[in-house]
């Protein structure tokens, strides 16, 4: 039998540049063991390089996965309990989105659209996804 060999530390989330504040931020909120995640990661990859959003608005993006301890910390008191889940919002700013999502890149590139409208959808009333996107969005941009 082979020696088994210890899992590596948790490791902090690749950081991007800072965005600007009033930038979209879409956050994909997946588990390493799912497989429609695994599925569908390339696909918001993919989305995330080719799309442009309506009104020429520029977006960040992230994919996390939220059994991660960084990320789980994060998101506090939020379950993510349905995969694939997204969190769209400003990063500097509050939270438009946060649930579930089919794993469909058009469902994806409405959602942005949506957000980048001048009619916007309304904020997200639950203190506690504000709460985790904030810390999501201090997690994401924090210096290594």
């Amino acid at each position: 039998m082979p020696p088994t060999v210890p899992a590596p530390p948790p490791q902090p989330p690749e950081k991007a540049p800072a965005p600007p504040s009033d930038r979209l931020y879409l956050v994909g909120l997946c588990a390493q063991w799912c497989g429609v995640c695994r599925e569908f990661e390339p696909q918001f990859e993919h989305l995330v390089r080719t799309h442009t959003v309506a009104h020429a608005q520029p977006f960040s993006s992230a994919w996390l996965d939220v059994e991660d301890e960084l990320v789980a910390q994060a998101l506090g008191d939020v379950d993510i309990e349905t995969f694939p889940s997204i969190a769209l919002g400003r990063a500097g700013g509050p939270l438009l989105f946060m649930g579930a999502i089919l794993p469909h890149p058009a469902v994806l590139a409405r959602l942005l659209d949506e957000a980048a409208s001048p009619t916007a959808p309304a904020v997200v009333q639950d203190p506690a996804q504000q709460a985790a996107w904030q810390a999501l969005m201090q997690l994401l941009k924090a210096p290594d």
